[in-house]
């Protein structure tokens, strides 16, 4: 007989009491904006308006979709920035850039992602993400986007 081992699956919480802070920490805070051409929903917890309020600057949140030896989502956060945004609030703004990496090296890419070329035109620019999720937790800025 085997049994279902949890713990080690794509499943599994990597610490139970997660699950109590996404349950009183809910994305009770959201807004639906424009990027090129397609609604993006974005979410944000209680903490984060309180530490967006708190900032003299708004938060540029940059969705980066990464293209190098794989593809990965980064969210990367920023005071100012050198592209351009769309502006959600007062306080917060994102950017959407697919990004495709100067080289394939595993260990540059783990470092340092470096960064080749903006993919601003094309099929990457059209795979805007559906959902942004935005928290701030223990004294560091936390953001995940879904398809």
């Amino acid at each position: 007989m085997s049994i279902l081992n949890l713990q080690a699956s794509y499943f599994a919480i990597d610490n139970p009491l997660r699950l109590l802070d996404r349950w009183f920490n809910r994305f009770r805070h959201q807004k639906s904006v424009v990027i090129n051409q397609r609604n993006v929903e974005v979410r944000w917890t209680d903490r984060a308006e309180k530490k967006l309020q708190l900032g003299s600057r708004p938060l540029i949140v940059e969705l980066q979709l990464y293209f190098s030896c794989v593809v990965k989502k980064r969210v990367v956060f920023h005071q100012q920035a050198a592209f351009n945004s769309t502006v959600v609030n007062d306080g917060l703004e994102i950017a959407f850039r697919p990004v495709a990496s100067a080289a394939c090296d595993p260990r540059e890419f783990a470092a340092s992602f470096p960064a080749g070329k903006n993919l601003a035109q094309g099929t990457a620019a059209r795979m805007v993400p559906r959902i942004v999720e935005i928290d701030y937790r223990r004294g560091k800025w936390e953001g995940h986007f879904h398809y």
